[in-house]
């Protein structure tokens, strides 16, 4: 596959990562430390030994940054649905930084909506209603969304953000344009170190080893352009743009690295089998492939909880993926599976 690989960060998807992380900067490091011990390695002694950059990175930014009264509604919450929607929404849609009184009130509509009724736990949702446009009075949408899924606080402020998109977008492209030259600064002070990892970066997504992100891009992005990150340090995004590679990703031992001898691998697989939830969400897979929402109604799970076990359960090569009319649908991955057990016969007798 012919990948558009570029070798700087991105500065829109930084600068706004950072804008949200350092407003939550003892949250954002106890999840991801937690997310680490979740995935079965220690989290704190991960982060200590490979992270100390993530912190320098989100430090310096929190020296430079210029934030107003209007910062606190874009990035206030600990919970980060509303702020993925920004994310998503200025990082596939940069020009609108300059440019946003030439698109028109129904593109920004549209695109709003387009991202809001492709989050997760929209899903089910729109199987039983019929999905909104930009034309929505704001009873209609005032009653659309007090009957969806989303949380009460998210509810709010896309109500806010669909009733004036101009406007919130207007203030939020302000605070983008007044940080980038924080990012700027951040990133020479860390070149050296930077510089390094994006080399790294670079030649591992050349050689395309991680198998599962190759296929993830296949499957979600309209055009295969690559972008180091390390706001997200050891994860993956896929927007239909542009996909972001953290920076620290090849650290982890999954299933798409080229782990199949590491004891890591080994005793991670085992973890996640140790694991009821897990073992139960394979064991429906069995009987048929699922999306996301199906497996967490039948087991009682909320959609954070279920990704977090989806994820862990990609990672160690026990599920595939397709895509079927617009929904991510898993699979057991039968080869990994038998090939486990071979791992431990060989490991074991």
């Amino acid at each position: 596959m012919n990948l558009n690989i570029h070798e700087q960060l991105d500065p829109v998807f930084e600068t706004l990562g950072l804008l949200y992380v350092s407003c939550h900067v003892e949250t954002y490091k106890k999840g991801t430390i937690e997310d680490l011990n979740k995935f079965g390695l220690d989290g704190e002694a991960f982060y200590s030994k490979h992270l100390k950059i993530v912190d320098k990175y989100i430090h310096t930014f929190l020296k430079y940054r210029v934030l107003g009264k209007e910062a606190d509604f874009f990035f206030g919450d600990e919970n980060d649905s509303f702020f993925s929607v920004l994310h998503l929404l200025l990082s596939e849609n940069t020009a609108w930084l300059n440019s946003l009184a030439e698109v028109p009130d129904e593109v920004l509509h549209e695109e709003i909506w387009k991202i809001l009724l492709d989050m997760e736990v929209m899903q089910n949702y729109q199987l039983q209603k019929t999905s909104p446009s930009g034309s929505l009075s704001l009873a209609d949408i005032i009653t659309f969304l007090s009957d969806s899924p989303l949380e009460e606080g998210m509810k709010w402020k896309m109500l806010r953000l669909l009733q004036q998109p101009r406007t919130q977008i207007q203030a939020l492209a302000r605070i983008i344009n007044n940080n980038l030259s924080a990012f700027e600064q951040v990133c020479q002070e860390l070149e050296k170190p930077l510089n390094k990892l994006i080399s790294k970066y670079v030649q591992s997504v050349q050689r395309q080893d991680d198998v599962q992100f190759i296929k993830l891009v296949e499957m979600f992005s309209d055009a295969p352009s690559v972008h180091p990150s390390l706001i997200v340090p050891l994860g993956q995004v896929m927007f239909a743009k542009h996909c972001y590679y953290g920076l620290f990703v090849d650290l982890l031992p999954v299933a798409s690295k080229g782990h199949a001898d590491s004891k890591d691998f080994l005793l991670l697989r085992m973890k996640a089998l140790g694991d009821n939830s897990k073992l139960q969400i394979l064991a429906s897979l069995k009987v048929s492939p699922k999306y996301n929402l199906e497996i967490a109604d039948q087991m009682g799970l909320t959609a954070a909880t279920m990704s977090h076990h989806m994820n862990v359960l990609l990672a160690c090569g026990m599920v595939g993926i397709e895509k079927k009319n617009g929904k991510v649908y898993y699979h057991l991955d039968s080869d990994n599976l038998r090939q486990l057990i071979a791992d431990l016969e060989h490991f074991l007798l």
